[in-house]
C-alpha cells in the first residue's frame, strides 16, 4: 500500500499508527497466499491480504499493534511500539509493571499499546536484561476492549516460556494487586522524535512542498502508471525482523532449559538443489543470502536471522531446503555459514554464466537444445 507524503507525516505523529511494507510481505515475494498470521489474529479485522498486496482499512485499525509479533517477515512495523526500544527501557529492572492503552489503573510502570504486542521472544529478552517479573496491568478490561483481547495470546506465550526456561522463566502476572509507586509513566506507545529527527522531519516535509509548487504534481489517477511493482524487478529487499533481533541479540544470556528446542531453525540443503537461487533471492530477512558471479553461484545462511517462514521451502522447486530445530546456542554462535557453491563458466554460444551439468559441457542448456536442433537440420539436409 503506497501512502502520499500527508498520509506518512499524519500516520507517524500518531500513536502507534501501524508501517506496512509491502515488499517484504511472503505473499507478494512468493506470487502465492503462503502466509495469513496478520490477518488472522487482527481483532478488528482490518487487514486484507492477497498475492497483490496488503491492504489496511485505517478506518478499522485502532492501533493496537497486536499484528506485529505475528508477522514472520517484518512488513508490520509501528511509528510507536520499537521492540529494542521497549527492552533497553526494561533492562536492570526485577519487576516492571506494564500498562496496557486502556488500562485505568493508577501508578507508574511502562505503557505499550496492547499486551498483545508481548511474544515469547519479547519477554524472553527482558529475562536476558534481568527481568523476573512481568506485572500486566489492565487485563480485567480485556473482554470490552476496543483494542482487542490479549488474554489467549498471553496464556499462549506462558507456555512457550515455560518450554524454554522452565523455573528460571519470567512470570507474567496477569493479575497484579496492591498500589503501585505513583510516578512517571514511561510511554511505548508514541512516537518518540528527538531534536534532530523532528527537525529532520520538518525539512523533508519543507522540501516536499517546495518541489510540488516548483514541479506540479502528477494526476494521482495516474501516479503509479510508469512504476513496475516490485516483484517484477530482481531486486528483492532483505530486512532483519525486530522481534527476532531483540532476541538474537541476547541468546547467551537466556537461562535455555537443556536439549530443548530454541526459537531458531538451522537450514540445510540436499543433493537435488539446483542451485536456482529463488529460496536467497526472495528470503525477506536475509537469513538466506544468493549471490552470484561469472565464477559461480553461492547460498549461504544464517540460523539467528531465520524466523521459519518457511518461504524457501515453498518456492523450492526440487525440495531441496533440509530444516531442523537449533538444540543448543553453541549451534548459532558460527553465524553465517555457506550452503553450497556452484562453479559457473560463460556459454560459448551465448556468453552467460551458467553451471555446466558435465565437465565437459560448453553451453548452456538452452543453447545446447538450439545446436541438436541445429545439428539434425543439417542431418537432414545433407541427407
Amino acid at each position: 500500500m503506497r501512502m502520499t507524503t500527508q498520509e506518512q507525516a499524519d500516520g507517524y505523529l500518531g500513536l502507534s499508527e501501524l508501517i506496512v511494507e509491502e515488499e517484504l510481505c511472503l505473499n507478494l515475494r512468493g506470487r502465492l497466499e503462503h502466509c495469513t498470521r496478520c490477518r488472522d489474529v487482527c481483532p478488528s479485522d482490518a487487514l486484507s491480504l492477497s498475492a497483490d498486496a496488503v491492504d489496511l482499512d485505517r478506518e478499522k485499525c485502532t492501533g493496537c499493534n497486536s499484528c506485529l509479533p505475528s508477522c514472520p517477515a517484518g512488513a508490520l512495523r509501528s511509528s510507536g511500539f520499537v521492540p529494542e526500544r521497549f527492552i533497553a527501557a526494561l533492562a536492570g529492572r526485577e519487576r516492571v509493571d506494564l500498562h496496557c492503552r486502556a488500562s485505568t489503573g493508577a501508578g507508574g510502570g511502562v505503557v505499550i499499546p496492547c499486551h498483545a504486542v508481548l511474544d515469547a521472544r519479547l519477554a524472553s529478552a527482558a529475562r536476558a536484561e534481568g527481568v523476573k517479573t512481568l506485572a500486566l496491568h489492565g487485563l480485567d478490561q480485556c473482554a470490552e476492549c476496543r483494542y482487542g483481547d490479549a488474554r489467549a495470546v498471553l496464556r499462549q506465550v506462558v507456555a512457550t516460556l515455560d518450554q524454554w526456561m522452565g523455573e528460571a522463566a519470567p512470570l507474567l502476572d496477569m493479575a497484579p494487586v496492591g498500589a503501585l509507586p505513583d510516578a512517571a509513566r514511561e510511554y511505548q506507545d508514541q512516537p518518540h522524535l528527538s531534536r534532530r529527527a523532528f527537525l529532520r522531519f520538518g525539512g523533508a516535509q519543507a522540501m516536499t512542498q517546495a518541489v510540488e509548487w516548483v514541479v506540479p504534481g502528477l494526476n494521482p489517477e495516474e501516479e503509479d502508471g510508469d512504476v513496475l511493482p516490485f516483484f517484477q524487478s530482481s531486486v528483492y529487499p532483505q530486512r532483519t525482523v525486530q522481534y527476532q533481533a531483540v532476541l538474537s541479540k541476547r541468546v547467551e544470556r537466556v537461562p535455555w532449559q537443556e536439549d530443548v528446542a530454541l526459537p531458531w531453525k538451522v537450514r540445510s540443503v540436499n543433493d537435488s538443489c539446483s542451485g536456482c537461487l529463488a529460496c536467497g533471492e526472495r528470503c525477506p530477512t536475509g537469513a538466506l543470502q544468493a549471490r552470484e558471479s561469472s565464477q559461480a553461484r553461492e547460498l549461504s545462511f544464517d540460523p539467528l536471522l531465520c524466523t521459519d517462514c518457511m518461504l524457501c521451502e515453498r518456492l523450492c522447486p526440487e525440495g531441496a531446503m533440509v530444516p531442523r530445530p537449533a538444540l543448543a546456542p553453541e549451534e548459532l554462535e558460527t553465524g553465517r555459514s555457506l550452503l553450497f557453491r556452484l562453479d559457473q563458466r560463460p556459454c560459448g554460444r551465448c556468453g552467460t554464466p551458467f553451471v555446466p551439468e558435465e565437465p565437459a559441457q560448453e553451453n548452456c542448456r538452452v543453447c545446447g537444445n538450439e545446436q541438436e536442433l541445429d545439428d539434425a537440420w543439417l542431418d537432414m539436409l545433407s541427407g
